[in-house]
């Protein structure tokens, strides 16, 4: 099942939904998960709240869906299964009080499947990622062993519609293709086994880094990463793919830049980082975890360079694809450029 975070105008205003992807891919028909369930309760049982209920289990945002567990996730099917079946005998169905269920794909922004995680790690265990770099990065032994990460800002998680700024204060744009893991349960000190079940789904991520700037941010990166993460088209199931065999590609200007696949060398499956992030520590539902990059799917390593105007196809078979346009970034203040202090340099005496 495919899963979509989305945006529709209605006559109070823009209104944030969560739908099932109909067709199958991104460029299709989207029905709306909460009118469809509160219809099906409606046409198909004697529930006597069917809008009550379908805001307790399919409420219009991905948190809230994932934390309703299995009883969610089992309504999701229902109104997949029911949905199909009427639209095969009506082309443009409406819900208990006159509401539209499907909106074609035109009509409807579509927004990163968990719009705001409530966290965001990002791994790197891919073994070639970075080895083709100008200075390539030397994988230690305990990169072996404990896959490292950095917490990224989940105010700054954009979707396939949205653009990526491209910075004033870099040179070097790189979009780096990675899968991302969506948490769909609580928990901690997960064993591997457990943190399987864990798992709701998976979507395409775009690490957003800058290449340059790296003495400024000594204590890890800031302004290098905290511009823009993209993650979309959809959540898919994790019953419904494999994470460990898919192919994926970066298209520009019809030109394939690089292919790949998530099952290329690396140190860890889903699993391994879903029980690494609980060691000590809680996850939650609609937590996003990234894998890093995967193979060599990234400008430093294949040396080619994202620009101002550029239109960028992501993807991932099974998952969809994200087409995200460069545009030029906001330059109005230029802090990081560097601000006057209020201290000196001392230079070397210190």
């Amino acid at each position: 099942m495919k899963l979509v975070s989305f945006e529709i105008k209605t006559a109070l205003g823009i209104a944030q939904r969560i739908g099932i992807l109909i067709d199958g891919n991104e460029v299709g028909r989207i029905a709306d998960l909460t009118g469809c369930y509160t219809a099906y309760l409606a046409s198909e049982t004697d529930e006597p709240t069917p809008r009550q209920i379908a805001n307790v289990r399919c409420p219009p945002n991905m948190i809230g869906w994932l934390k309703g567990a299995h009883k969610s996730r089992e309504a999701a099917e229902q109104v997949s299964s029911w949905i199909d079946k009427k639209l095969k005998i009506e082309p443009d169905p409406v819900g208990i009080d006159g509401e539209r269920l499907v909106f074609p794909r035109a009509e409807v922004k579509l927004l990163a499947p968990v719009p705001r995680p409530g966290s965001f790690r990002d791994f790197s265990i891919y073994e070639t990622h970075m080895s083709k770099a100008d200075v390539p990065f030397k994988k230690t032994e305990q990169w072996y062993t404990t896959p490292p990460y950095y917490k990224g800002n989940c105010d700054t998680i954009t979707g396939t519609d949205d653009p990526v700024p491209f910075p004033y204060y870099t040179k070097r744009l790189d979009l780096e293709l990675e899968l991302g893991i969506v948490i769909g349960k609580k928990g901690s000190n997960l064993t591997f086994d457990e943190a399987k079940d864990h798992i709701a789904g998976y979507t395409i991520l775009i690490d957003a880094s800058c290449r340059d700037g790296y003495n400024r941010e000594p204590f890890g990166p800031t302004k290098r990463k905290d511009f823009c993460t993209s993650m979309g088209p959809c959540l898919v199931t994790a019953d419904a793919i494999d994470e460990r065999n898919i192919d994926c590609r970066i298209i520009v200007g019809g030109e394939t830049w690089w292919e790949g696949n998530t099952g290329e060398p690396r140190s860890f499956w889903a699993e391994h980082l879903v029980a690494y992030a609980s060691d000590n520590e809680t996850i939650f539902p609609g937590d996003i975890i990234g894998t890093g990059t995967i193979g060599l799917g990234c400008s430093m390593d294949i040396h080619r360079w994202p620009q101002i105007g550029q239109q960028m196809t992501f993807s991932m078979d099974g998952i969809g694809s994200m087409i995200l346009e460069i545009v030029r970034g906001e330059d109005r203040v230029r802090h990081v450029d560097g601000m006057p202090g209020l201290l000196k340099y001392p230079g070397d005496q210190i």
